[in-house]
């Protein structure tokens, strides 16, 4: 009697130690994080327990019944994994989706055709997938049109942090600074440095105007912001050289207009009572009086002539343009001065105004014959680059000075003693009319003057 008691007390022991086990591995399966696949095999292995702990506890001895028991719970086990294998493979294939995700391939995607209960899962991941593919694509086709626009800008555009070292700048920038050799890297101050004013603005940060000394006109902004929480300067400078030329030689064809107006008024009466002195005089047979009416006529007739060729530069008229015919061209400018013609003709149609063209390269020779230039030594060449053509008008006078060179293209700035300071002038006024522009340097001979147009 006392040993059944003893065996029930055991039994009793057991069924609650079971219980017990159950509920400490279930919680440990979840603090520990284990997989799906591991928690159902814990579950089948925690029910075996269990009914073994009861069938031990409450019921008699009976090994037939642990053996089925244990049998049912592999083939518990067993039923639970193949049940839920297709549920699995669909959580893998999902998981190996927000991967690549996570990773940034947006090009895959988990096989829908093997999706079935998490199928409204894996359509809002693919929907996701192909927004933020498309973003992507945006983004970097943004970058790219940006880094197109920086990289063909004529602004000067330099990146630096808060140290002055140079993050990013364009070929513009390194052009100006460095003559186009690499600056990234290095301190913004130091590739400055071999343009004094230059240096000096970017160091103070002073926004402005500033007149470099091959007297270029630039102007410089300075931005300061904050990029991935770090301090930033961008600096930015602008060409301005063409602009303000072009509001002075509208300034100085409004003044020209002006005082032509003015000496044409007195000028015409002037002649006019010149030569009625100078009838009246031979009347009388004064000739110390027809003497002066007429120096007094022809000094006028002088001041007319040189007052019309400044009023033709302030009213020169928008060219007109028309196919260029450049054998006739040729043929009239050398009937007019000597030089060698290099090279070969343009074989494309080019669309300039004749006239203009004409007066252009005529004042260009004229100025390389007075400029001591033998005549064997002058030549033009005529290239096609792409989408422009250049006209090269080469000397053998020796060139200019760097001051010549500085001011040659301002108005009514001369070298020569009896010259008027506008030929040089009018031909960049004619040329930039047409969209292009003019250059000027020395080369060890003489002078060499590049005429860029571009292709209408």
């Amino acid at each position: 009697m006392q040993r059944n008691s003893l065996v029930s007390v055991a039994r009793h022991f057991i069924g609650v130690w079971s219980f017990t086990v159950l509920k400490r591995l279930s919680s440990l399966s979840f603090r520990f994080r284990l997989s799906t696949s591991h928690r159902l095999n814990l579950l089948c292995l925690l029910l075996t327990l269990l009914a073994l702990g009861v069938q031990f506890a409450y019921l008699e001895k009976a090994p037939h019944i642990s053996a089925i028991i244990c049998a049912g719970g592999l083939l518990l086990a067993l039923f639970l994994r193949w049940m839920l294998r297709p549920l699995m493979t669909e959580i893998h294939a999902l998981n190996l989706h927000a991967q690549n995700l996570q990773d940034g391939s947006f090009n895959t995607s988990a096989n829908q055709l093997n999706i079935h209960e998490l199928g409204s899962l894996a359509e809002s991941l693919q929907s996701m997938s192909a927004q933020l593919r498309a973003e992507r694509a945006s983004l970097y086709q943004r970058e790219l049109l940006l880094d197109t626009v920086l990289q063909s800008s004529p602004l000067a555009l330099v990146l630096t942090d808060a140290s002055d070292t140079v993050l990013m700048s364009n070929p513009a920038a390194r052009q100006l600074l460095t003559a186009s050799n690499p600056i990234d890297g290095s301190k913004l101050t130091a590739a400055a440095s071999k343009v004094e004013v230059l240096a000096e603005a970017i160091g103070s940060r002073q926004q402005g105007l500033l007149r470099l000394p091959d007297q270029s006109v630039w102007h410089l902004s300075v931005n300061q912001f904050k990029l991935n929480h770090n301090q930033h300067w961008l600096y930015l400078l602008k060409p301005l050289t063409r602009e303000i030329q072009r509001e002075e030689l509208t300034a100085w064809k409004k003044l020209l207009r002006v005082i032509g107006h003015e000496l044409n008024n007195s000028l015409a009466p002037l002649s006019s009572l010149a030569y009625s002195g100078q009838q009246r005089a031979q009347q009388l047979q004064q000739s110390e009086l027809t003497g002066l009416f007429e120096t007094i006529s022809a000094r006028a007739t002088d001041i007319n002539q040189f007052v019309q060729a400044y009023i033709h530069f302030a009213k020169l008229p928008p060219p007109q343009l028309a196919t260029v015919n450049w054998p006739r061209l040729i043929n009239q400018l050398q009937n007019l001065y000597d030089f060698e013609l290099r090279g070969d003709l343009p074989q494309r149609a080019w669309q300039a105004d004749p006239s203009q063209l004409h007066q252009v390269l005529l004042n260009l020779l004229k100025n390389a014959h007075e400029s001591g230039s033998q005549p064997e030594l002058i030549y033009l060449e005529i290239t096609e680059r792409g989408q422009q053509l250049e006209i090269t008008i080469q000397d053998g006078g020796g060139g200019m000075s760097e001051q010549q060179l500085q001011h040659a293209l301002i108005p009514f700035y001369s070298t020569k003693a009896t010259g008027s300071g506008i030929g040089l002038t009018l031909c960049r006024d004619i040329i930039e009319a047409h969209g292009g522009r003019i250059n000027l340097r020395n080369q060890p001979c003489g002078l060499e003057v590049t005429l860029l147009l571009p292709q209408p």
